[in-house]
């Protein structure tokens, strides 16, 4: 009789393999630590997964999408040029601030900054607080491998920032930053409150106490006083 497997199963392994990445790295990490990490055998983790490029691939689907729907059990193993190319896939199609894409269409006028910034920051922080340890497992793989680098840094992280600069020169247009900042600093500063805020802050040794609610309204209040207050000379 074929071995049982339930999509509880593959969520709890997906969600450890995570955990193993995020501490390890994709090149370091053995199934065997998965399976240890899962609490399973290793042949029941073969039961459900062929190898470690599915667990990769599956580990970036899953802040975004049920994994389970429409899986053929064991999950198969991609090669190394599908497994980089599908994770692009899917981090291109949703790695993406709807919010900043819409200012960015509609330009930006006077009144409208604080409240396309305070959107702004609030989708980014769901974004970043929503895949944080996702993030975690590829950043850590990414600083070993440098397709997964290349991946991580320029393809995602770089492709978000260079919007968020387009942004704040919009921004400038309307009225400059201060010296020294540049559009580029100032986005800079956007995406790294706002990632320490929604995913840094729970890896603080000593975090503050507060919940993603409240650290969400922090990070927009940082951001909007600092940004729009100064762009509409309030």
């Amino acid at each position: 009789m074929p071995p049982r497997r339930t999509p509880e199963r593959l969520l709890a392994i997906v969600d450890a393999a995570t955990a193993v990445f995020a501490q390890t790295g994709f090149a370091a990490t053995q199934m065997l630590d998965v399976a240890a990490a899962a609490g399973v055998s290793v042949g029941t983790l073969y039961n459900y997964i062929e190898g470690k490029g599915a667990l990769l691939l599956l580990c970036a689907e899953r802040p975004f999408a049920d994994i389970t729907q429409g899986r053929d059990l064991p999950v198969p193993t991609p090669d190394r040029a599908d497994l980089i190319a599908r994770l692009d896939k899917t981090l291109t199609e949703h790695v993406r601030v709807d919010a900043l894409e819409r200012a960015l269409s509609a330009g930006v006028e006077r009144g409208a900054i604080d409240p396309q910034l305070r959107a702004i920051v609030g989708e980014l922080f769901d974004l970043i607080a929503t895949t944080r340890v996702a993030a975690d497992a590829m950043e850590r793989s990414a600083r070993e491998a440098p397709d997964l680098g290349e991946l991580f840094y320029r393809r995602v992280r770089l492709r978000l920032l260079d919007q968020l600069v387009d942004y704040c020169h919009q921004i400038d247009g309307i009225r400059p930053l201060p010296d020294p900042v540049t559009p580029e600093l100032a986005a800079r500063f956007v995406l790294e409150t706002v990632t320490w805020w929604a995913r840094h802050r729970h890896r603080d040794p000593a975090p503050p106490d507060l919940d993603d609610a409240h650290a969400r309204e922090v990070a927009t209040a940082l951001v909007a006083g600092s940004l729009a207050a100064r762009s509409t000379g309030q």
